[in-house]
């Protein structure tokens, strides 16, 4: 049988789920070896009881027929993972008694629930399976600095700290608007609107001291238009002092003279 049809079954490696049914509590764990796919539950307490099952290439293939293609097997293994990871556990047939045939069912709610027939380990294979369980956990605590669990939560909050930091001070550098006082006005009058786009470039003093000449010559021409309206208005021109001898209706003429008529005294 060739052995692509455990290959598809990876997604069930290295998986464990706790299981909560009636007053007990189980812990249930998934391996996949080249040959077959294991089941591991054991029952939280003081006797420590172990049962083992398994589905080998054969229990596949009879369940999902003699012939599947790849991709159904890959569907078929992700299902069952799924159940797994979800919790759709049941341990059917419960019983707490020596011998007893129970199972390890996926989908108990589903339509076609899988079931894995388990049997009850020995002392002694439980112990060495247990051994083992915990090699694999020290083995992977090596990663962790040989800690059991992952790292205290300060430890977390230090790795977070860098990622959030270049956010926070880039928003701080950000630089705030500056108000546009009138020399920059001017200057961006004087560039036209062939600079609108341009970027600022070497070039920068040279143009500021041209803004300030057109600011100079600005402010002359502000002056000039100050004082035109004052020295646009003529005065009235000063009256020519009364000539002797013109005319009060006319100036220009001679005034009449009239001469004093006399009459002679009738004495003489």
């Amino acid at each position: 049988m060739p052995c692509d049809v455990l290959s598809s079954f990876s997604c069930l490696d290295e998986l464990t789920q706790i299981v909560y049914q009636s007053i007990h509590r189980f812990v249930v764990l998934s391996s996949v070896t080249d040959d077959k796919w294991n089941i591991y539950l054991g029952l939280s307490g003081p006797e420590g009881r172990w049962w083992s099952g398994s589905w080998t290439e054969a229990d596949i293939l009879q369940t999902v027929g003699s012939k599947p293609s790849e991709i159904l097997l890959e569907a078929f293994a992700k299902k069952l993972a799924e159940s797994f990871v979800q919790g759709e556990i049941h341990i059917g047939d419960w019983s707490p008694e020596a011998g007893a045939k129970i199972n390890l069912t996926l989908g108990p709610s589903s339509k076609k629930p899988m079931h894995v027939p388990l049997v009850e380990m020995s002392a002694v294979d439980a112990a060495a399976h247990a051994t083992n369980v915990f090699l694999e956990i020290a083995l992977h605590a090596q990663s962790r600095k040989c800690r059991l669990h992952a790292a205290p939560a300060e430890y977390s909050l230090a790795s977070i700290t860098p990622s959030i930091t270049p956010v926070a001070s880039h928003a701080v550098q950000e630089p705030a608007p500056q108000p546009i006082d009138s020399s920059s006005k001017v200057a961006a009058r004087v560039q036209g609107s062939s600079q609108k786009t341009a970027k600022p470039s070497a070039n920068t003093v040279q143009v500021d001291k041209s803004a300030q000449e057109e600011i100079k010559l600005l402010k002359a021409q502000l002056e000039k238009q100050k004082k035109r309206p004052a020295a646009s208005i003529e005065k009235p021109a000063a009256m020519a002092p009364h000539r002797k001898g013109a005319s009060l209706a006319n100036p220009n003429k001679k005034a009449r003279k009239y001469q004093a008529i006399e009459f002679e005294s009738d004495e003489d």
